[in-house]
């Protein structure tokens, strides 16, 4: 084939993709139009169960409706509006393509049955169920995507009085999109609600009152015995099973950042209990040294972040009496090390001897627990190990072709770096977190890129919802980088570009923060106050989810008080 010839197949194959392209979004796309909205859902919400519904054409229908208004009467019951601004069509087989059809936190379904009878199932009703999210999950990617879509029959089925079968064969499927309004009550203004947060009026005030919320929201979970309300469904506020202690860790080290900020005894007390708990019930002997496990192997990374969570402790006042355990936590990690700096991330206890595996984050988490252990210690051998542990992260750790085009999760890397800045500065460090952040930043959503409030997160699709906690994480990350390219006096643009990427992913940390969140949607409101979900639709809460959102907001304002 002439070369003539090939450019033209390519060019038709081109315009052919293109008009596929353009054809397949004129069938599915949607059409938001709020200005002509069609029927309104509106229900009554009580302690995050519906207890009344209606379809209206306009919302002061909703006041002559006898079982609205009897429903509305009921103390704390609130009424809401879900007014419908779009519908475009969706395939109910296969089943798959249905569930990824249904773009989560913001659709629902609407189906009507042959005798033109009408049903919804809202996205209000989908969030509380937890129903997005949950058909098609991928263990390798931690990934769950698709809306539960058997829930969704199911509920059809019954507000339409038809078997699943039937209405799956019968009935005609349309997904919808709405806009939720919340009813001002009887004799009361309906309230404009607050603009919510954007980079550009981010105000240090509020990531400070955003941090401190979500500190209480963790200290009103942590037991006597000092155990953290670990996982909690934010719907029913349920405790759903599972522990883990290097996020026991991790939640105690910010509990003991917040009680430094804001001097509350009652979270000082919390992390206090919190580190009690370790010292008394996960303390083993590994060889000659203590360390952070259960079980006969114990990883290093427990012993990493309850060290980080001590120094913190210690360095606050808060319990000067856990110092000793400080050297000795510190300790098993410099045994731990190999002469290449590398660490060996498993000690087996009955054997006596580490294990020369590696994980993700624990050689990141030992070198920063080192180098905070050293700013206390004053011990030469700490610093000198976390220097090594650094300088081997940024340097064989990660060295293979196409190194500097592509990076790994480096959020504890980063931390250390600028944690050594003053005491053993390394710039081959500073320029690798530099451009990791810089990758981070292409993979930064826009305000326009999806068709969720997901400004500031990161991905690599507007189809896979984001998730709010690598967001925290990567804030700690850039707020460390950015007050290490200060002090270094890299190029403004450099600052500014990681001031404009934290302020945009705090910004989003903060809008989607239960401060209190859709409220009518939650068993107990007061229960789920300051807490962090993992994603715009994954409500079921884990502490590291907070830790790690209110960590990053407190080192920014650390940061941007010193500027």
């Amino acid at each position: 084939m002439s070369a003539a010839a090939l450019a033209r197949l390519f060019a038709l194959y081109v315009v052919a993709l293109a008009v596929a392209c353009a054809s397949v979004r004129g069938c599915v796309a949607l059409r938001v139009d709020p200005a002509h909205p069609a029927e309104i859902v509106a229900t009554v919400w009580r302690e995050g169960q519906p207890i009344a519904r209606a379809i209206v054409a306009r919302e002061r229908d909703a006041d002559d409706d006898p079982a609205l208004t009897a429903a509305r009467a009921t103390p704390g019951a609130a009424l809401v509006y879900e007014t419908v601004v779009a519908e475009g069509p969706v395939l109910a087989r296969p089943e798959l393509v249905f569930a990824l059809s249904i773009v989560a936190g913001v659709d629902g379904v609407k189906a009507r049955a042959k005798d033109g009878r009408v049903a919804y199932v809202t996205p209000d009703e989908l969030l509380a169920r937890q129903a997005y999210d949950k058909d098609l999950t991928i263990p390798e990617l931690s990934l769950s995507i698709g809306t539960d879509v058997p829930l969704v029959l199911a509920l059809l089925a019954e507000r339409l009085d038809l078997p699943v079968p039937e209405l799956r064969d019968t009935a005609t499927f349309r997904r919808v999109r709405v806009v939720r309004t919340l009813a001002a009550r009887p004799n009361t203004p309906r309230l404009a609600p607050a603009p919510p947060p954007t980079p550009a009026t981010l105000r240090a005030d509020e990531v400070r009152a955003a941090a401190l919320d979500a500190a209480r929201y963790l200290a009103r979970g942590v037991r006597a015995d000092g155990r953290f309300r670990y996982f909690v469904d934010a719907p029913t506020n349920r405790t759903l099973p599972g522990y883990d202690w290097p996020r026991h860790a991790g939640a105690t080290y910010f509990m003991a950042q917040a009680a430094a900020l804001s001097k509350e005894p009652e979270l000082a007390d919390a992390a206090r209990r919190a580190a009690s708990l370790v010292r008394d019930a996960a303390l083993v002997t590994c060889g000659e040294a203590r360390c952070v496990g259960e079980g006969d192997v114990v990883e290093i990374g427990s012993s990493a972040l309850v060290l980080i969570a001590l120094v913190e402790i210690v360095r606050t006042g808060i319990d000067t009496s856990f110092a000793p355990l400080v050297k000795e936590l510190a300790a098993f990690l410099r045994t731990q090390q190999r002469r290449d700096g590398e660490f060996m991330h498993q000690y087996d206890r009955h054997e006596g001897h580490p294990i020369d595996v590696q994980f993700l984050y624990f050689s990141g988490e030992a070198t920063l627990a080192l180098a905070r252990a050293a700013s206390l210690t004053s011990n030469a051998a700490d610093l000198d190990a976390a220097s090594k542990g650094l300088a081997h992260l940024v340097g064989p750790a990660w060295s293979f072709f196409g190194d500097r085009y592509y990076f790994g999760e480096e959020h504890w890397t980063c931390q250390a770096m600028d944690d050594l800045w003053d005491r053993a500065p390394n710039e081959t460090a500073l320029d690798f977190c530099v451009r990791w952040n810089a990758f981070s930043r292409g993979m930064q959503f826009g305000p326009d890129d999806t068709p969720w409030d997901a400004d500031g997160a990161f991905g690599v699709s507007p189809i896979v919802t984001p998730r709010l906690t690598p967001v925290g994480s990567r804030c700690e990350a850039a707020v460390a980088t950015l007050d290490a390219a200060r002090k270094a006096k890299l190029p403004k643009r450099e600052q500014d570009a990681l001031d404009l990427q934290l302020r945009r992913s705090l910004a989003l940390l903060l809008r989607h923060q239960f401060r209190p969140g859709v409220a009518h949607l939650f068993a107990d409101p007061h229960a789920v106050h300051g807490a962090m979900p993992g994603s715009p639709v994954d409500w079921q809460l884990r502490i590291d989810y907070a830790q790690h959102a209110g960590s990053a907001m407190i080192r920014w304002l650390e940061v941007t008080r010193a500027e």
